[in-house]
């Protein structure tokens, strides 16, 4: 008896597994921009989301308003415009473990406003 094997000519078949090319990982998503790097702009809308359930108005440390912020606590200024590695507010926030705790990007951009001058508008 003979089988299709022996009876049909030898065909050139495809392999059976051919790897495919490694589909590459999406982009790291990288933080927007922040076009308008003031008080107004994003660094107030940031410290009300982060900041101001515990620094509001009844605490010793309120960052409700610019001028609230820039007055800082009973202990003295908390931002030092031009100097954002001499702010307290930084100082603290680069030890991490705080409630209100910045991410890296967060802290980045509060850094650059206090080195910018710590500007209102």
């Amino acid at each position: 008896e003979q089988t299709a094997i022996t009876t049909l000519p030898a065909v050139d078949l495809p392999p059976a597994y051919v790897p495919q090319t490694p589909t590459p990982a999406p982009p790291t998503p990288t933080s927007a921009p922040v076009a308008n790097l003031t008080w107004d702009g994003y660094v107030g809308p940031l410290f009300q989301q982060k900041c101001g359930a515990c620094h509001g108005a009844v605490m010793g440390l309120s960052f409700k308003t610019y001028a609230d912020t820039l007055k800082g606590s009973q202990n003295g200024p908390v931002i030092t415009a031009g100097d954002a590695n001499g702010s307290s507010l930084v100082v603290k926030q680069s030890a991490g473990n705080h409630p209100g705790q910045l991410n890296g990007d967060e802290l980045a951009k509060v850094k650059e406003w206090i080195d910018a001058g710590a500007p209102e508008k």
